[in-house]
C-alpha cells in the first residue's frame, strides 16, 4: 500500500474510530466495539481476526480495562486493515457464483433458504441463528427461494468501498 493510502486509511479509521468513543469527548472506545468498527470500515472480519485484535489492545493497556484510547484503537485497527489488505476485498461477482453454485447440483438458478442456512451454520466459521436469519430474511423471497445470480451481485456490491 502506497504511503498516501495508508495516511488515507488512517484518517478513515480515525474518523470513524470517533463516532465510536465512549463518551463524546472522552477518547476511549470500549473493546466490545472494535468487531463493529471494523465493519463500520466495510470489512466483515471472522470472531478470530476480531479477538485478534482484542487480544492486542488488551496488551496495551491493564489488565481488565474496557476502555481503550482513541490512539491506540487507531493504530490497531490501521494495522490490521494495511496489513490484511488483499484479503479485505469483497469477492467478485463470479466468484459468489461458483459458491452458490455449488448448492444446486441442478441448474436451477436458486437454492432453498434452509440448504443455505444450514450449511452456514456447520461450515467453515457458523453463523449464528440469528445472522443466519437476518442474512436468509434479506436474501429469500416469500417461498424460501435464494435467486443466487441476484444476491450475488448484491452481495459483490453494495455500495460500500473498502
Amino acid at each position: 500500500m502506497k504511503p498516501e493510502d495508508q495516511d488515507a486509511m488512517r484518517r478513515r479509521v480515525r474518523d470513524t474510530v470517533v463516532l465510536l468513543e465512549h463518551k463524546e469527548g472522552s477518547r476511549m472506545v470500549d473493546v466490545r466495539e472494535i468487531g463493529t468498527l471494523v465493519r463500520v470500515l466495510g470489512v466483515n472480519p471472522t470472531g478470530v481476526q476480531v479477538a485478534g485484535l482484542v487480544e492486542q489492545l488488551n496488551g496495551m493497556v491493564n489488565e481488565g480495562d474496557v476502555l481503550m484510547p482513541l490512539s491506540y484503537v487507531e493504530q490497531v485497527v490501521t494495522a490490521f486493515m494495511v496489513a490484511q489488505e488483499a484479503a479485505l476485498f469483497r469477492d467478485d461477482y463470479h466468484t459468489l457464483l461458483r459458491a452458490f453454485r455449488a448448492f444446486d447440483p441442478d441448474g436451477k438458478g436458486f437454492i432453498m433458504a434452509e440448504q443455505l442456512k444450514a450449511a452456514l451454520g456447520t461450515k467453515g466459521e457458523a453463523l449464528s441463528e440469528d445472522e443466519a436469519n437476518k442474512m436468509l430474511a434479506f436474501a429469500a423471497d416469500d417461498d424460501g427461494k435464494i435467486f443466487y445470480e441476484d444476491y450475488a451481485a448484491k452481495m459483490a456490491k453494495d455500495g460500500r468501498s473498502i
